[in-house]
Order: C-alpha cells, then sequence, then structure tokens
C-alpha cells in the first residue's frame, strides 16, 4: 500500500535488551515500583475515564473557563496566538498530559498547522483517553511513562507544558530538573505547580487525604460527594465577610471575601463552581483530594528549582491556589 502505516502493536528494545510493549500504537514504558506514584496513576486514570465529569474542561472558546484560566496564567492573548507559537517549533511535549484537557485549546484551534509534533505524556491509563481525544489532531503522538523516567534524549524539545502534573511525582523538584533536561538550549518550560496554603487548609487537606488512603478510587469519588455538596451550599449562601486586618496565624489575608472562598483558601478545599455541573465539581474535589503525591510548594522553593535546573524565569503567575512560571533553557 502507499497509504501512510501506522504501528499498532508490538515491542521496542533498547540496546541494553529492555523490552517495552506497544499497544494501540502507544509505547507503555512504565516501569516505576514507588507505591505512592503507583497510586496517583491509578486515581489519575480512573478520574480521566469518567467523561462526563470533565467535558467543561475542554473549551471550545477562548472565554470558556477553562481556557481563559490557561490563557490568563501563561501570558497568551488567545489560543490563536498559543497555537501559532508553539506550531512554530519542531517539537512540544505535554508532560502528565491527562486526557489532554490542557493542550486541547491550541491543538484545535485554527492556528495549528501541525507542522510541530505534538507529544502526549503519562504515566496513567489516561493516555488513551487522550489518543481518542485528539488522535485525529496533526502531528500529534502519545507515550506512556512516568515523570521521572522521561524515554527521550536531553535536547528533544524545544517547548514543554507541564499543567498541574510535576507536583504529582514523588519529588516536584527532581520532575522539573527532569523536564528540564529535555529542553534545548533556549527551550521554554511552562508549568504550573501547587502553592503551600495557610496551616489549617494544610492540616485539612492532609487529614482528607489520609482519611481516604484506604478507599477504592470508586469509594473515594463517593466520598467527595458530601464535601462537593457542603460546597455548594455554602456558594448558594451568596455571603461575603470583612476582613479587617490580615491573620497571619491562619495565613489569612484582609479584604472582603465570599464565605465559601474564605473557607476554601484557608480551611478545607470545598470547590464548587455553578457554571459546572454536580459530577463535574466532585471531579475537581477528587482531583485535589485523591492522588498520594499532592506536593504544595513555596515561590522561593519554586525559583531555587528552576535555577538549580538552568531555566531561567520569564513570567511568573502567582495565584492562591499555585504558581504558573514559563522559563527559557539557559
Amino acid at each position: 500500500t502507499k497509504l501512510p502505516l501506522k504501528f499498532e502493536s508490538g515491542q521496542l528494545r533498547s540496546e541494553r535488551g529492555d523490552v517495552y510493549p506497544v499497544v494501540s500504537g502507544i509505547p507503555r514504558f512504565v516501569t516505576t515500583d514507588d507505591q505512592g506514584q503507583m497510586q496517583t496513576k491509578e486515581s489519575f486514570a480512573f478520574k480521566w475515564n469518567r467523561r462526563e465529569s470533565y467535558e467543561w474542561l475542554l473549551g471550545k472558546s477562548d472565554d470558556s473557563p477553562q481556557t481563559a484560566w490557561l490563557l490568563e496564567k501563561y501570558g497568551f492573548g488567545s489560543t490563536a496566538e498559543w497555537a501559532s507559537k508553539f506550531s512554530a517549533v519542531s517539537r512540544v511535549l505535554d508532560l502528565g498530559c491527562g486526557a489532554g484537557s490542557a493542550s486541547w485549546p491550541f491543538l484545535t484551534s485554527d492556528a495549528w498547522t501541525g507542522k510541530a509534533m505534538w507529544v502526549g505524556l503519562d504515566i496513567s491509563d489516561s493516555i488513551d483517553v487522550a489518543a481518542e481525544l485528539l488522535g485525529h489532531v496533526a502531528n500529534t503522538s502519545f507515550v506512556q511513562a512516568d515523570a521521572l523516567g522521561l524515554p527521550f534524549a536531553d535536547g528533544t524539545f524545544e517547548v514543554i507544558l507541564s499543567e498541574g502534573v510535576l507536583h504529582h511525582t514523588p519529588s516536584t523538584r527532581k520532575a522539573i530538573g527532569a523536564a528540564a533536561k529535555l529542553l534545548r538550549s533556549g527551550g521554554e518550560m511552562y508549568f504550573y505547580v501547587y502553592r503551600r496554603k495557610g496551616p489549617v487548609r494544610e492540616f485539612t487537606d492532609d487529614h482528607i487525604r489520609q482519611a481516604i488512603s484506604g478507599m477504592t478510587d470508586a469509594e473515594a469519588w463517593e466520598a467527595m460527594r458530601s464535601l462537593t455538596m457542603l460546597a455548594r451550599k455554602l456558594s448558594d449562601l451568596h455571603a461575603s465577610v470583612q476582613i479587617d486586618e490580615d491573620i497571619p496565624l491562619l495565613g489569612i489575608k484582609a479584604g472582603t471575601e465570599d464565605v465559601q472562598r474564605v473557607i476554601y483558601w484557608n480551611f478545607a478545599k470545598l470547590y464548587w463552581n455553578d457554571a459546572a455541573s454536580f459530577e463535574e465539581n466532585v471531579h475537581v474535589n477528587f482531583d485535589w483530594y485523591r492522588p498520594r503525591y499532592a506536593h504544595r510548594q513555596t515561590e522561593a522553593e519554586v525559583r531555587e528549582w528552576c535555577e538549580e535546573s538552568h531555566l531561567r524565569i520569564t513570567r511568573f503567575h502567582e495565584q492562591p491556589s499555585g504558581f504558573t512560571v514559563v522559563a527559557a533553557k539557559s
């Protein structure tokens, strides 16, 4: 046949004799035996296979909530601008792509030319969901691998995007370093990591995460329903509180804030968004509490780790939830 051929199944063998299967056209390189990493892997596979709970993340326009948030954080004026920039390089890696929601806005933009090779990589079986959702897009490839065991040569990519992933590894610091090695000199890394919160919120996060650690993923999903219901009730109050001065002991800042948000940021992550369905809100709460690895870090730590990895920060976007960084490889 003169038509393009696709490698659907088989094996890849390294010079050392290591063998890696290719299943459904996707090379599978996951070999970690870290139990925390495996639990995190399974929880994300479970989450991304509940398609009805995240359709809203696949924004169809620049003003859809998820897309608008990504554009603001990374400093793009539109998905067209984003797609044009990423199309202009040779290779883009979405590190920890999940179902592909972070790359969805620019890959589905008319401005995506397909001249750049886009590689989606995830440790979990959600890589199959990403392939289903984005496999039709020009010049996309998919790999199942660990962020701390990346199957690429140093300097392979000109752009790496890692949206909310590096903190779900055994070490955020090591994950930043491993990713940075894959960048060419002058290449750019775009990533978002969680921020350390106030003492009560940190305690609650750890308490709930530990409390559901012995549950199955399905049981943990069900456990999120009562938290989500409380979040909705608090949101429905439409009440605000005036905090007259900073409260350093609790990490609370002065200002007028919605009651639900005061609790959300400072006491317990009880997520609610009226624009999303109940199941979609459950998805967000599950995403936060279920993974065993969900490290939070300070600004000083993030800046230090970038410097260690020879990443020069060109954009640092700070939000209560976390830090978004754009950095160039020196």
